[in-house]
């Protein structure tokens, strides 16, 4: 009732926002806008959302492909909501998730890999290029970056998407317009497969599919790990923080977990001692699950034996060729 309400201010503001993409990007392709050429190959990962569609983890399984294919990949990215300045390489000896922004502190974890941190896209591929010997490089979160030159697009879409969410922010959940799919070289299809509008607009673009199988589960207080299965016909409270929960909670249903209550935060959010003390409270003889995102965010915090994070990979159908393509569009 209060959105009907709200619709005509909020399709207003859609409309103004659509103006002014429209003029962002009227500006650099006339070229009153400089864009950088960086000295290597550049991958961008990314959506057309508001978050949630696993952008970060098709990035770390991409690096790891590359670097499995002897090259010598970094991951650029912004690092949202990081409090460290300047453009940096994110050390997982001294920073966090406070320091280097959550999802940037958890890839660097997970991949070894040089992961750099800043506001300036180009000056993040010079530093992985100067201090690391990085010969290609991965954005996180690119699609909406247009002041770098970009040799490969890749777009993550879900399959089935809510058409009142197909509208322009703040009206619906649209980052840029639906007709900006056009520019993706290769379109990764979460949950499903691709649907209209978005298959239209993608006629003759290389579209694979993408899921995500949990890997372990790792005790956030012992430091321990264990199958996932651990989970199976036990009784769950699970909670976490990202741009679509509701994935993260019907995986957990997936491998058969009994979740007994969910906890939903937004994005990003930045736990405190008394979440965590909440999160405990309605917990008692039950498991308490998360996402290794929200797991950066709490391991400074002191947390009950029960607290577990499951680790989860994204896995692409016919990878080999995916990866093929992928290197042959960035050595072009």
């Amino acid at each position: 009732m209060a959105r009907a309400f709200l619709f005509p201010l909020l399709a207003i503001l859609s409309l103004l926002y659509r103006a002014a993409l429209i003029a962002r990007e009227s500006l650099y392709r006339m070229g009153f806008v400089s864009m950088t050429r960086p000295a290597i190959p550049v991958i961008s990962v990314g959506n057309l959302s508001l978050g949630g569609t696993g952008k970060t983890t098709v990035v770390e399984r991409l690096s790891s492909q590359l670097k499995e294919r002897g090259l010598k990949p970094g991951i650029v990215m912004r690092g949202y909501k990081k409090r460290r300045a300047g453009t940096f390489a994110v050390d997982t000896k001294r920073d966090n998730a406070q320091s280097a922004g959550d999802e940037a502190t958890m890839l660097a974890r997970r991949t070894a890999l040089p992961v750099i941190v800043g506001k300036h896209r180009a000056q993040g591929i010079e530093k992985g290029v100067h201090d690391f010997g990085i010969d290609i490089a991965i954005f996180d979160d690119g699609y909406q970056v247009r002041n770098v030159y970009k040799d490969v697009e890749l777009l993550i879409v879900k399959g089935c998407e809510p058409r009142e969410s197909l509208h322009l922010f703040p009206l619906g959940f649209l980052r840029e317009p639906l007709e900006m799919a056009r520019k993706a070289d290769i379109i990764l299809v979460n949950r499903g497969e691709l649907a209209e509008p978005i298959a239209s607009l993608a006629v003759g673009t290389p579209v694979f599919r993408v899921k995500y199988r949990p890997l372990h589960l790792f005790n956030i207080k012992r430091r321990a790990m264990v199958g996932y299965r651990y989970v199976t016909g036990r009784k769950v409270l699970a909670f976490s923080g990202l741009g679509d929960n509701a994935s993260f909670f019907n995986l957990l249903r997936e491998v058969g977990a009994d979740l007994v209550q969910t906890v939903e935060f937004p994005d990003h959010h930045e736990y405190r001692s008394e979440d965590v003390e909440s999160l405990q409270s309605l917990a008692e003889a039950v498991i308490v699950v998360t996402t290794e995102k929200d797991a950066v965010k709490i391991d400074r915090l002191e947390v009950g034996d029960n607290f577990f994070y499951l680790s989860i990979e994204a896995q692409i159908e016919n990878e080999a060729a995916f990866m093929d393509l992928v290197l042959e569009k960035a050595r072009r």
